[in-house]
């Protein structure tokens, strides 16, 4: 009795404590399930016997034990038909014996490391979808204004475009309408002469009678082609001149391109001036540098020494040029490539100086501008978004005192930036302004 006892223990593997189950011999000599050895190794940091803690590199030193899992099959089938007969019910149970306890340890550590990587994962995990998630919702709020702007400025622009397309379509109608009478009525006159010519040729008048009314019909139709001549030359855009392009439209608003004389006949204004702008040091904020020439400015890391006076900008980084306009259509340019934080435009004379401005036409200001990604018009009672491919690298400001307006172009590529609608500058004096932020530089292009 005591043998098969002893026979029966050592069928039993000492990891699940049953009969072997496919058992495997390590180098060492101790037996396991496969099972039951391969999941102990998959657990533990470094594989090792879990009898005598010998370590192995890796699962190639397991050796099937065959006859030892005959053994262990013929016990257990003897075992079950034992138990079957109401017989050697404890003997048919594989003996309990208890794990060793540097193994329960080593097995107890391996499933704690192993919960605790799973649960910094999963924080981990957590942690970044959170941050995601941050994001996203940032990005929502971001984008929504910015196409809401957008959206704006693109209806506001596609008006404007249809405005101007209207008032040239009502122009080129008003024109065909006047050009037809005056044609009609020169073409009956020459109608009649031709008309009396035919009748004088076919009568019997003499060679002389025929000759003098040839030379009065040639006099008649100089006479007719000069007066068509001079009314023509009086007319633009009739005959002798070409009517502007719906695109020639679209960069250049009615306004621009006519203007009323009074007498219900529009003439063409006259091109925009150049002049020759320098900067005013008695109105740059303190922190502004101004170069020598007063063609240059920027942002100083220090403040500057300057007297305060009533004209200077406080605390606005802000500057305007000397020279001021009542009248006219002066233009002038600027480079604005160094930096993204800048803005260009004109300001009325009497522009608030000191404290908080508003930077719009409700302020006195006309401007565009760049500050960081945003490159926008600074229109009322919100800025107006530019499209990122129009942002320049020199920009033109165009002055019409008398139209009250100002169109900014791009000197590259002569695109039309941004033109403000009629303006109420109440007859009052206006000077070039800029804004310039930190790491940005304006400068002035001479007159050419």
């Amino acid at each position: 009795m005591a043998a098969a006892e002893e026979l029966q223990e050592e069928a039993i593997c000492s990891i699940c404590l049953d009969f072997f189950c496919a058992p495997v011999m390590l180098d060492c000599g101790h037996n396991f399930c496969r099972a039951c050895i391969s999941l102990c190794w998959a657990r533990a940091a470094a594989p090792s016997c879990p009898q005598c803690r010998q370590p192995f590199p890796g699962s190639s030193g397991l050796r099937p034990n065959r006859p030892l899992g005959n053994i262990a099959e013929r016990l257990r089938r003897a075992g079950h038909a034992r138990a079957a007969d109401g017989e050697g019910t404890r003997a048919s149970l594989p003996l309990s014996r208890p794990f060793p306890h540097e193994q329960m340890q080593s097995q107890l550590e391996s499933l704690r490391r192993e919960k605790g990587e799973l649960e910094k994962r999963e924080r981990k995990e957590r942690w970044i979808c959170q941050d995601y998630l941050e994001k996203v919702k940032a990005e929502r709020q971001k984008i929504a204004p910015e196409f809401k702007q957008l959206r704006q400025y693109l209806e506001e622009q596609e008006c404007l475009l249809l405005a101007r397309l209207g008032e040239l379509e009502k122009q080129l109608k008003t024109r065909l309408k006047e050009n037809a009478a005056k044609f009609s009525k020169k073409i009956s006159y020459l109608d009649g002469l031709i008309k009396e010519k035919e009748c004088q040729l076919s009568g019997h008048e003499s060679l002389q009678d025929a000759g003098d009314v040839l030379s009065r019909c040639e006099r008649g139709n100089l006479q007719q082609k000069e007066q068509m001549k001079h009314e023509l030359k009086k007319e633009p855009g009739v005959c002798s001149e070409a009517a502007p392009t719906p695109e020639e439209v679209a960069r250049n608003p009615p306004e621009a391109l006519t203007t009323d004389t009074g007498e219900g006949v529009e003439e063409p204004q006259g091109p925009y001036t150049k002049v020759d702008v320098t900067l005013d040091p008695d109105t740059a904020q303190s922190w502004l540098i101004l170069s020598e020439d007063q063609r240059s400015v920027m942002q100083g890391a220090t403040q500057q020494s300057r007297l305060d006076n009533p004209e200077r900008f406080d605390p606005w980084p802000c500057v305007l040029g000397c020279e001021g306009f009542n009248s006219g259509r002066p233009c002038w340019e600027v480079e604005v490539g160094y930096g993204s934080c800048w803005a260009v435009g004109v300001a009325l004379e009497s522009v608030k100086r000191k404290g908080p401005i508003d930077i719009s036409p409700v302020g006195g200001i006309w401007a565009v501008g760049q500050y960081k990604e945003k490159f926008q018009a600074l229109t009322s009672p919100s800025p107006t978004p530019v499209l990122p491919s129009m942002v320049p690298q020199r920009v033109r400001v165009c002055l019409d005192h008398a139209g009250g307006q100002v169109m900014f172009v791009n000197v590259d590529s002569e695109a039309v930036i941004f033109t403000f609608p009629r303006a109420t500058f109440a007859g009052e004096r206006i000077h070039p302004w800029f804004w310039v932020g930190k790491g940005s530089q304006l400068r002035l292009c001479p007159e050419t």
